[in-house]
């Protein structure tokens, strides 16, 4: 067994001889973007380079999404290193030779340097099992984070089978390069969508109480969600709403006869999720009286909180500190009220995430999901290479025992393996 200082060294070198090749991934994924459920050509591509490397990747159903077994033999249990790989519908506003080629699509969120970052875990993972060091990792490039149908799609296509761990990252322009964060337990919010139907009699804008006043209902509706149910709620829980779009008519001097609004709900947990949504209803019960109209409301998909097991989690800032060094290692003081579908994985194997700092000195401070979006790509080798030392931290067999871990892995007949 390699000394883990040592191992850390060896890692170090082997992602920054792979960093140039990451770099290549990354920009040619940043300019052929694909939206959530459109993953085709990023699979391909995906496929093909690790195909290359003599490795056998297995595509997710539809041929959307893969994943790849490295080391270890088919019965083993491994971890899985998670990257997600979809884009947003946003128009670039960035000013690159990789910028997006695609009109009204860009990877605004990162998701590239994800795939990129997985692709160079692939590298170093593959360089370790070459030389008969003990690995047993599978890396999992997943499509529809954004609408969080991606984890559920690639646990459907058998990507957790014989996982018993997992680990992932998340770039953040809010943190320098060489610095990464972590946190035991809630990491991401829980976050329900909702679709709030106002259904009524439509007419002449200068007779509208002979209407159901649908806008004004709407616009009531909205009032009283965003003032009741913060107010319904228990302050030191956090419960965020938000109404993002909102459809009615087409001219000024009509009262629609219909009105549409969308929005997220969300929360660190299930009890004030639940509380918000009695609340929601309450309102639209009073809204239908009030203003002659029939009001439906409907929570349409739900992602679960996300939490870091503690064990995982400590397996990630062991490696952080690492490579890192211990003061770049920071601890995240309050989660993120954003939703992550890692959270589907977390629910069935032990899992925790980081967040990886992409902001350098002239590059990577743009938001996420915004126009401009980037990153400094000098971040990349550095989240490939806490992950790959996490990964074969897990696949040591003392590191395993001494978390809880199973040390004896055992083949489908029940026997232990030697």
């Amino acid at each position: 067994m390699i000394a883990k200082a040592a191992l850390a060294s060896e890692i170090a070198d082997s992602a920054r001889t792979h960093e140039l090749r990451m770099k290549e991934v990354r920009r040619y994924l940043h300019r052929h973007p694909e939206l959530s459920g459109q993953e085709y050509r990023t699979t391909e591509f995906l496929a093909e380079i690790i195909a290359d490397l003599g490795l056998s990747p297995q595509l997710a159903d539809d041929d959307r999404g893969l994943f790849v077994d490295i080391g270890g033999s088919a019965w083993e249990p491994r971890i899985a290193i998670r990257a997600d790989m979809d884009a947003l519908p946003i128009r670039t506003r960035l000013d690159a030779e990789y910028a997006s080629r695609v009109d009204n699509v860009m990877h605004a969120c990162g998701h590239d340097v994800h795939a990129a970052i997985g692709f160079g875990v692939v590298l170093m993972l593959n360089d370790l099992a070459t030389r008969r060091i003990p690995i047993h990792a599978r890396v999992i490039f997943q499509p529809e984070e954004e609408t969080s149908r991606g984890a559920i799609h690639m646990i459907e296509s058998g990507a957790l089978e014989q996982i018993e761990a997992a680990i992932a990252l998340h770039v953040d322009s809010s943190r320098p390069v060489g610095t990464m964060a972590v946190r035991d337990g809630a990491l991401t919010a829980g976050c329900d969508t909702f679709t709030c139907e106002i259904l009524g009699r439509g007419g002449h804008g200068a007779r509208p109480h002979l209407t159901g006043d649908t806008v004004g209902a709407a616009a009531q509706w909205i009032t009283d969600v965003y003032r009741r149910v913060p107010r319904s709620t228990d302050a030191r829980d956090a419960v965020v709403l938000n109404v993002g779009s909102i459809r009615s008519g087409a001219a000024a001097n009509v009262v629609p006869a219909s009105a549409e609004m969308t929005g997220t709900l969300r929360s660190l947990d299930s009890t004030s999720t639940d509380q918000a949504k009695r609340v929601m209803h309450d309102i639209s019960t009073a809204i239908a009286s009030a203003h002659r109209c029939e009001v439906n409301l409907n929570f349409d998909r739900h992602t679960p909180e996300m939490r870091n097991d503690v064990v995982i989690n400590r397996l990630l800032q062991e490696a952080g500190c690492e490579l890192l060094n211990e003061k770049n290692v920071r601890v995240m003081e309050k989660p993120s009220m954003g939703a992550e579908d890692f959270a589907f994985i977390a629910d069935r194997v032990p899992a925790a995430m980081f967040r990886l700092g992409v902001a350098g000195i002239d590059i990577g401070h743009e938001p996420l999901h915004t126009p401009k979006f980037d990153v400094d790509e000098s971040a990349m080798p550095l989240g490939a290479g806490v992950l790959t030392l996490a990964a074969k931290l897990w696949s040591d067999s003392a590191t395993r025992k001494r978390n809880g871990y199973s040390r004896h892995a055992r083949r489908p007949d029940g026997h232990e393996v030697p």
